[in-house]
């Protein structure tokens, strides 16, 4: 069987020249170079993006930069380059990528950027697709001829603790299929999508991790790392290591060994570099993931937990929540309000004063007694959703409710609405 190979890479800073340099000699060292023509599609995590309470969790466009360099210094005469992503949190990707300072990259670059809920679709079959059996898709991920992923290193308490390049794949659905099943079969949807989205090269953003909170708004950890791969998933398996979690115990990975997209032992990957993984390791040793039974965060919130248990669903959603107050509003942490949520199919009885049911699916089986309850709807909720809806109905003030963010979510969301209809009627 022939080996993958991973590459592991310094880089101290956010040095768009020395990241050009490192990530050019990656696509020289995997052959890749000759490769560099026709239509070359990047899609980068800019899952969220906020100087304030989102500056850490997504891909800096100052490594995007480098990238580009890198490219730029190889591609053919002919070659385009687009930047195509779509972001969470019912935000159009246009004013993430505004706000993660990816439209200066137009100043530097002869590069496009496409948001995929704006771009022209195709509908593109999956002959090996569990849950899904074919997806509607960009045609600028679906028509490439040359696919890069530049993923940031973060930790994902909706993804058994991770997100590399395997999961960055949900971000190039839309937000219909995108939500859809995104519950406890979200590792097969996830894996679903590698038959369309598999990458020609990553090259991962580690040079500051997002560690330990909300997948949108965690904090950063310095770790002064470039990971280079054209394998996904044995780059996702060394990614594993370097966070201390077992392969073995990361749903999409182990499925996607099983669907034969290569092995999840460690001594089928050949390592290089100029760092050990575990130099690596070493760094992060310490580092909490966050990656807990929402049941066991400590709080005033009481969670109630129901089968199944949905890590990329409810229960997830809801541990998400929780972290996005921990990562932006430590004082708001230690002084939520005292609520009891309950999340599934719960067996037995629930006494509170307050309670909150979450998710279209989640019952209880026993009586409640409570003063006041509140049901939010959702499988699963949307973050924008859940930040709404507990701020009017339980006075819970997250970070991510701010005028600015409201602007987005709903005047922006609203005009790029109004252009991808233009666009489709062109």
């Amino acid at each position: 069987m022939k080996r993958d190979k991973v590459i592991l890479r310094r880089c101290p800073d956010y040095d768009p020249d020395r990241i050009s340099k490192i990530i050019g000699e990656g696509l020289e060292a995997f052959g890749l170079a000759p490769r560099v023509k026709g239509r070359v599609t990047i899609k980068p995590n800019v899952v969220f993006a906020h100087r304030k309470i989102a500056p850490s969790a997504f891909t800096r466009s100052e490594f995007v930069d480098g990238l580009l360099t890198a490219l730029e210094g190889r591609a053919a005469p002919d070659t385009s380059l687009t930047i195509a992503e779509k972001s969470g949190a019912a935000i159009p990707t246009s004013r993430m990528l505004r706000h993660a300072g990816y439209y200066r990259l137009k100043k530097k670059h002869r590069v496009r950027l496409a948001p995929i809920e704006e771009a022209k679709k195709v509908k593109v079959a999956l002959a090996k697709g569990v849950l899904h059996k074919d997806v509607c898709m960009s045609r600028d991920i679906a028509q490439r001829d040359f696919l890069v992923y530049a993923p940031k290193l973060k930790s994902n308490v909706l993804a058994h603790g991770m997100t590399a390049s395997i999961k960055l794949n949900i971000g190039i659905l839309c937000d219909k299929e995108r939500m859809w099943n995104h519950n406890y079969r979200l590792d097969e949807k996830i894996v679903d999508l590698l038959e369309i989205g598999y990458p020609d090269f990553i090259a991962t953003d580690g040079i500051e991790a997002a560690i330990g909170g909300n997948q949108l708004t965690e904090p950063s950890r310095p770790l002064g790392l470039i990971i280079l791969a054209s394998n996904p998933l044995a780059h996702d398996v060394v990614c594993a290591h370097i966070l201390h979690l077992d392969p073995e115990k990361i749903g999409h990975l182990r499925q996607a060994r099983d669907r034969g997209y290569g092995s999840l032992d460690l001594r089928d990957i050949d390592l290089e570099g100029d760092i050990t993984l575990d130099e690596v390791r070493a760094k992060t040793k310490d580092w909490d993931l966050g990656f807990r039974p929402v049941t066991e965060v400590p709080g005033n919130i009481k969670v109630l937990s129901g089968e199944p248990y949905c890590t990329g669903g409810c229960q997830g959603v809801l541990l998400d929540w929780l972290y996005m107050i921990k990562d932006r509003k430590p004082k708001l942490w230690n002084n939520l309000p005292d609520w009891t949520a309950v999340v599934g199919d719960y067996p037995g009885d629930v006494a509170a004063r307050r309670v909150f049911l979450l998710g279209t699916c989640t019952k209880v089986r026993g009586k409640i007694k409570a003063r006041r309850k509140i049901r939010i709807r959702g499988c699963p909720p949307k973050h924008k959703t859940l930040v709404l809806l507990l701020f009017l109905k339980a006075g819970i003030l997250n970070p991510m409710f701010r005028l600015d963010l409201v602007i987005d979510s709903y005047f922006y969301l609203f005009l790029s609405w109004l252009r991808r209809i233009v666009k489709e009627r062109l």
